[in-house]
């Protein structure tokens, strides 16, 4: 066979190879790609945040604090919502056990008002242990939890606590990241009292967080009482007389604005008692 010969058939066998196999062909320099699939694992998530202001201060004029804590589940699975109470060292601070808490669900922030009444379902403690408010979530739920704190009888004077509520969400064993809001409650100052001769007693209280320029007023449920001892600020003299009924009255000194009328900052507060006999009304510190 010629050469001429062996190269025609060449050609003609590539060529049936060629058209008959053309997937093997294309195999042999195309390549491929896995564009594969993706699952995103479901992660519970839980916020939290409270209402009203970061420190409150309990007095004769603010007997309780009321505060709304509203817990949201922002994750991508729903869950189950507990909290905890505690303080940043970890340990309760004393106050904290002096502080009845009752709380409680509603509807909406707006709805946990001073007068709200206390609803079913409530749980009630003391800021040093407070019951979970164990809340189911569904994915982009969220629940509101009223908070009502009131001072036990004997609670300290001029004392703080910094309270801090933390929130987890659980589904099965998977268990979310805490969130965690903070306030402080605070407990205003006694007044000092000294007695006199039973017609007036002299009270002082704390003014070195203040101005010397403060100005300061004594009332008794509303009344304004007392008057300046002339030997510096944080003193008044209250006579018996000042006092609008006999027994058991609370005398509040609150911070005074520019216009002489009270505010709602109570500088100190304490108690003093009328009383009347054959020898003319009297006046004492104390109950």
């Amino acid at each position: 066979m010629s050469g001429r010969l062996r190269l025609l058939l060449a050609v003609l066998v590539c060529s049936v190879l060629l058209a008959s196999g053309s997937g093997t062909a294309w195999a042999l320099w195309s390549t491929s790609r896995d564009t594969g699939s993706s699952t995103t694992m479901g992660k519970p998530a839980t916020s939290l945040a409270t209402s009203g202001a970061t420190s409150s201060t309990f007095s004769s004029l603010a007997p309780s604090v009321t505060k709304a804590v509203t817990l949201r589940n922002p994750g991508n699975i729903a869950g189950t919502t507990t909290t905890t109470v505690s303080s940043p060292s970890g340990t309760p601070e004393p106050l904290a056990s002096w502080i009845d808490v009752v709380a409680w669900r509603v509807p909406s922030v707006g709805a946990c008002t001073d007068d709200a009444p206390v609803g079913s379902g409530s749980v009630s403690g003391t800021w040093a242990a407070l019951p979970s408010l164990t809340t189911p979530l569904a994915v982009g739920g969220s629940a509101v939890w009223c908070t009502r704190s009131t001072p036990k009888a004997g609670t300290p004077a001029e004392s703080s606590a910094n309270i801090v509520v933390s929130a987890v969400s659980t589904t099965g064993t998977w268990r979310s990241d805490a969130s965690r809001s903070g306030f402080y409650l605070n407990t205003a100052p006694a007044i000092t009292c000294t007695e006199r001769d039973g017609t007036a007693v002299d009270i002082t209280w704390p003014t070195s967080t203040r101005p010397d320029t403060t100005p300061y007023g004594a009332f008794v449920g509303g009344t304004a009482v007392g008057s300046p001892t002339g030997t510096g600020p944080g003193q008044l003299t209250v006579r018996a007389d000042d006092l609008p009924a006999d027994g058991t009255q609370t005398v509040v000194v609150q911070v005074l604005d520019d216009a002489g009328r009270p505010t709602t900052t109570v500088a100190g507060e304490g108690p003093v008692t009328r009383s009347a006999d054959p020898d003319g009304t009297t006046i004492r510190c104390g109950a």
